[in-house]
C-alpha cells in the first residue's frame, strides 16, 4: 500500500535463494528486524548521505569505504534505470 513503508514488505519480496541484497539508505535497519534475521544474504545497503558526506572530508584516509559506497550505487543504477524507462514509457 502506499501508507506503508517498503522495508514492512522486504521479508515478502525475498524468495530465500538471493545472495545479496542492494537497497537505498532507507533500509538501513533492515538486517536488524526479527523477520529478516534468518535470511542469510550480503546486505549491500548504501551510507545516509550525512555519513558519506562526513567520509569524503578525508578522502586518503576513507578511500575504501567511499570505493565501497559507489559500488553499490552502480548496483543500484544498472537495476533501477531500466525500470525508470519502463515507468516512463507507461505515463506514470
Amino acid at each position: 500500500a502506499a501508507n506503508e513503508h517498503d522495508l514492512n514488505q522486504l521479508g515478502n519480496l525475498l524468495h530465500g535463494e538471493e545472495q545479496f541484497v542492494s537497497a537505498d539508505a532507507g533500509y538501513q535497519g533492515a538486517p536488524q528486524r526479527e523477520e529478516l534475521a534468518e535470511v542469510d544474504v550480503d546486505w549491500l545497503i548504501a551510507e545516509r548521505p550525512g555519513k558519506l558526506r562526513t567520509l569524503k572530508q578525508h578522502p586518503r584516509k576513507n578511500k575504501t569505504a567511499i570505493n565501497i559506497e559507489y559500488m553499490k550505487a552502480s548496483i543500484r543504477a544498472r537495476v533501477e534505470h531500466p525500470f525508470r524507462i519502463i515507468k516512463r514509457q507507461f505515463g506514470f
